[in-house]
């Protein structure tokens, strides 16, 4: 407990100081600036008494979960035993996951009531801390404050982005994001699998039309099928030293992470069996292929564990394992960002490993200022140099994309903002060409 002069008391004293200033012109105040003075003690004296006999308590969650990201509140309540109404400024110290390294609110605490306050902090990484004890300002004139931390200290989790999935649940619900960007095709790929029998629309193929069970009932009655269920989607996170690189607060593997469990919750809503890796120099075994709440726990337990580490991406590994674990053919869905150099042709290399079993659907995540440096006209011989090395690595890119499309695999480049929503339009397309 630590006790100071508040703004109030720092306020009246400079007010009598210029007063003291003021005395050989007017020798008669200073009986009552001694009399103001004494009085502001007194208060002053009598304020840190009953301040001192406060008891402070603070109600919030032992363990808080952040999405990454993603601004969310987290509620704080307050309570003293005090009889008169305290004016508190409560400040609160992130750890390093948050953008923010503080965040200070004020209100008052009126006898008997709680004070609710709410932050909205930001995080930026992935991972668990502890979170310190809120420290409190309290007054009751504003003459004295008491300095006290109130509560216990807490643990602040942060999660990958699971709030994409909470608002894309009625979505879902509708059959997988038709509102939020997917592209629907409703003559490609109808499915397979017999779902039911109904009434004919005009929209619907006169080949779909059961000509026994429409005379039968008297009117047209069309076939409905739906989308092959149970197959298997591998989800690989590249961990490398590319995808360390920043975009907008948070890493390009954050983004990835974020998109790995949106799409393993699609996939488990389409019924099919989803799994994760992380790879880099060695291959994490991960989470195998699965369905069902408790897979999607596991999977979303596992992908907040991954970090970004500076060391070489080992594509033909990568290959080399899947070859040997997988025995069914699946979708693998790597994603990562482009290699340079000779360790483009890995990449196509273990793409070509894969192709003739599996489906590889690789998701690239590109800078997206590379395309614009690429095109930008130069003013001065350093921009000059620039733009010349954007444009050979642009030029590149563009070779890699094509070169693994004529190997067999799907690939889709995007900028890392984008990735959760493309891949899942990927995903739904291989679905409706039945590609597996």
């Amino acid at each position: 407990m630590t006790i100071r002069p508040g703004a109030r008391l720092i306020s009246i004293l400079a007010y009598l100081c210029v007063g003291a200033l003021l005395l050989p012109l007017l020798p008669a105040a200073k009986w009552a600036l001694l009399f103001f003075l004494l009085i502001t003690l007194g208060v002053s004296l009598w304020e840190c008494v009953l301040l001192k006999r406060v008891s402070f308590g603070a109600e919030r969650s032992a363990i808080m979960a952040l999405s990454l990201d993603e601004e969310q509140e987290l509620p704080l309540a307050l309570k003293t035993d005090s009889t008169r109404t305290l004016q508190m400024t409560v400040r609160q110290v992130w750890p390093n996951l948050l953008l923010q390294r503080s965040s200070t609110l004020e209100g008052q605490c009126h006898p008997g009531e709680f004070l609710r306050l709410s932050y909205k902090p930001r995080s930026i990484a992935r991972g668990a801390a502890v979170l310190e004890p809120p420290h409190v300002a309290a007054t009751i004139w504003g003459l004295v404050e008491r300095i006290e931390a109130v509560g216990a200290p807490g643990e602040i989790k942060v999660i990958p982005n699971l709030q994409a999935v909470r608002r894309l649940h009625r979505q879902l619900n509708q059959f997988a994001l038709r509102g939020a960007g997917t592209r629907i095709a409703p003559h490609l790929g109808k499915g397979r699998e017999f779902d039911r029998l109904r009434e004919y629309t005009l929209d619907d193929d006169f080949r779909d039309i059961a000509w026994k069970q429409s005379a039968h009932h008297g009117k047209l009655i069309v076939r409905e099928f739906r989308l092959d269920r149970s197959q298997d989607i591998l989800i690989c996170l590249d961990r490398g030293h590319r995808m360390a690189a920043r975009v907008g607060r948070i890493t390009k593997l954050d983004h990835a992470v974020n998109a790995a469990v949106l799409i393993s919750y699609i996939c488990n809503r389409m019924e099919d069996r989803v799994g994760l890796l992380s790879f880099g120099a060695e291959i994490e075994q991960g989470i195998a292929q699965g369905r069902g709440a408790a897979h999607l726990r596991q999977v979303t337990a596992f992908a907040t564990g991954i970090k970004p580490e500076y060391i070489h991406t080992d594509y033909l590994a990568l290959s080399m394992h899947l070859r040997r674990r997988l025995r069914h053919r699946t979708l693998i869905l790597i994603m990562t960002d482009l290699p340079e150099g000779d360790a483009r042709y890995a990449l196509a290399k273990a793409v070509k490993m894969l192709a003739p079993q599996h489906l590889p659907l690789i998701v690239i995540l590109t800078d997206p200022d590379l395309k614009a440096a690429s095109q930008f006209l130069p003013s001065d011989k350093a921009e000059l140099c620039r733009t010349l090395v954007a444009k050979d690595v642009w030029t590149e890119r563009q070779q890699t994309v094509k070169e693994l499309r004529r190997l067999g695999a799907l690939v889709v480049d995007t900028v890392p903002e984008d990735t959760g929503v493309d891949s899942i339009n990927a995903y739904l397309d291989v679905k409706r060409r039945q590609l597996l």
